[in-house]
């Protein structure tokens, strides 16, 4: 049995008040265009089918960002996530949060799984508005000495595909070197050498039954990360995400859940600080458990 943690391994506490300012900022860029890219995109198509004079320079401002996106290669998206991650200015977000971690599987030890040969599913719970707790993560282990480094790319995050192929809002995901999270690439990248992935397992169903004052992990009807393990011979290691679903409030009608649900999108609105889509100040904790190794049962 592993001793409880009663230390964080991490911790981000202690930042001066310029940090937790532009540690915002950092934050809230990320948040803010989840609803500054869809409105762009509806406001960009209507203008052009209604246009009167398509190639005005008006009509080229306007479309500039979307043409930019366009031509961005995904293949340089992940490294220049790497480098931006790594910034004083991205460095900064953890203390805005005042976030910490409690490890029961550090970052090298799964790291000498990869090694090994061996794969990891990262189960995170629970899903949130936007995964702030997964943002701090990722920046705490590219800074830190005992950190992923080089090897953040490969432990990429799953998410629907229509996300990834979405103009701006791809890029964005793009930065945290995303995958898509359909069952048959995730079967062909686990069967791999260093394949480990990231899945948040409740989806985005779960930020329709969480909030401030309840935490909800949609786990019962989910299996098929399970399998996924047993058919790769993959090892879970467990993450709660303490403080995921209260940096951001949404709209959770019955109707909003089931559009999100077909579509991969999260269709609703969320609010934070002011409510505007700004993260509010409140408290993250990371907290990986120790792995486990499934074996399927001999007859």
């Amino acid at each position: 049995m592993v001793p409880a943690l009663t230390q964080p391994t991490r911790s981000y506490i202690d930042g001066t008040p310029t940090q937790r300012r532009l540690g915002f900022v950092a934050a809230s860029i990320f948040s803010a265009t989840y609803v500054i890219a869809p409105v762009y995109l509806l406001v960009t198509g209507v203008t052009l089918v209604r246009a009167k004079r398509p190639l005005s320079r008006d009509l080229w401002l306007l479309t500039l960002p979307l043409i930019a996106s366009a031509l961005v290669p995904a293949k340089i998206l992940p490294r220049f996530g790497r480098w931006l991650l790594q910034t004083k200015f991205m460095a900064c977000v953890p203390y805005y949060f005042e976030y910490e971690e409690y490890h029961e599987i550090t970052d090298q030890e799964v790291l000498k799984l990869h090694d090994e040969g061996k794969r990891v599913i990262g189960c995170m719970h629970p899903h949130g508005v936007f995964p702030f707790v997964s943002v701090c993560a990722v920046t705490s282990t590219l800074q830190a000495k005992d950190g992923f480094g080089d090897g953040i790319l490969d432990l990429p995050t799953a998410v629907a595909n229509v996300i990834r192929t979405m103009p701006i809002l791809k890029d964005v995901v793009g930065v945290f070197g995303c995958i898509d999270a359909s069952g048959s690439y995730l079967k062909s990248r686990l069967q791999r050498r260093k394949g480990s992935v990231v899945l948040y397992v409740g989806g985005m169903v779960e930020l329709f039954f969480a909030s401030p004052k309840k935490e909800t992990v949609f786990l019962r009807q989910r299996k098929g990360f399970v399998k996924l393990a047993l058919r790769t011979g993959a090892d879970l290691v467990p993450v709660y995400l303490f403080g995921n679903t209260t940096s951001l409030e949404a709209l959770k009608w019955p109707i909003l859940a089931k559009i999100s649900r077909k579509t991969g999108v999260s269709f609703t609105l969320f609010w934070g600080r002011w409510f505007l889509p700004l993260p509010k100040k409140v408290k993250l904790t990371y907290a990986p458990v120790s792995y486990t190794h499934l074996t399927l049962p001999t007859k």
